[in-house]
């Protein structure tokens, strides 16, 4: 089985949907999707076969005033108005509708990583934990501590994955992949430092939460180190873009990011070949 992670990375997660679009121009199947924050939104629009819609919600709906900023703070309470998105926009009666049932019917598995807000342990959400418009986990992928409030599922409030898991290759290979890509959004080279200091007075109330962001930095730079010894060694394919062109987690720019998605698509290619050298080997 070939699986695919993408570990999101906010506004340069329009990187990876270059990468979606060329693999859906280009028919490449994919047996496994799990992905962590915003790539848990690209992945689903990339199971749901919608070619397109990830680069939209980068370079269109994030300059949106509802969507991020202090209106999107009035309107939901967070930075970052995961309601708008997926809700108002995505749902069926939205201006850009998410396709449910190609995504539900999809034989490629699903995944997104939430964080248990009390215990700060990973909880993975599959295509069973949605339904038309209801797409609840999804935000709770999302919720990035210090920008969002934590998204309640049944009795349980969840941050977003990357707390928690932030590179989910072990969970990728125990549900059967023998095969892995992984979409990042930064150079392979980059490495994380320490998380501001802000984060301890705004997620104070949730100990072990901030006890994992503490260390965040730490868990993302193993993670990698031992990406690349699995790719050595011919298990997986990590995708990375060569450059930013300026983009960050929050920090839009409209001509970076149309950059940023030209080189996704032109890096699609790598997926195809590693894909079709998969599936000669059986």
């Amino acid at each position: 089985m070939i699986g695919l992670i993408d570990i999101g990375g906010g506004m340069r997660g329009v990187y990876t949907s270059g990468v979606y679009d060329y693999l859906l121009d280009n028919n490449v199947k994919i047996d496994y999707c799990i992905g962590v924050s915003s790539g848990s939104g690209n992945l689903l629009n990339f199971v749901a076969r919608q070619r397109d819609r990830s680069r939209k919600f980068y370079t269109d709906y994030s300059f949106d005033k509802d969507y991020f900023g202090p209106l999107a703070i009035l309107k939901s309470g967070n930075l970052i108005n995961l309601n708008y998105i997926y809700s108002e926009v995505s749902g069926s009666r939205g201006k850009d509708p998410i396709d449910y049932e190609a995504f539900a019917n999809n034989e490629c598995r699903f995944t997104c990583v939430a964080t248990d807000s009390v215990t700060a342990q990973p909880r993975y959400f599959t295509k069973e934990d949605f339904g038309q418009d209801n797409y609840t986990a999804l935000k709770a992928a999302c919720a990035l501590p210090v920008a969002c409030r934590p998204v309640k599922i049944g009795g349980t409030k969840y941050f977003d994955g990357g707390v928690s898991d932030p590179i989910p290759i072990k969970k990728a290979f125990a549900d059967g992949c023998d095969k892995v890509i992984v979409c990042i959004t930064q150079p392979r080279d980059f490495r994380k430092t320490k998380i501001h200091w802000a984060a301890n007075i705004l997620v104070a109330n949730h100990r072990k939460v901030l006890d994992n962001i503490l260390i965040m930095h730490n868990m993302y730079n193993n993670g990698i180190e031992e990406l690349l010894e699995l790719e050595r060694q011919g298990k997986v394919l990590v995708v990375d873009p060569a450059e930013c062109f300026g983009v960050d987690t929050i920090k839009r720019d409209k001509a970076g990011m149309q950059k940023l998605y030209e080189l996704g698509y032109a890096d699609g290619k790598k997926i195809e070949d590693f894909v079709n050298a998969a599936r000669a080997e059986k």
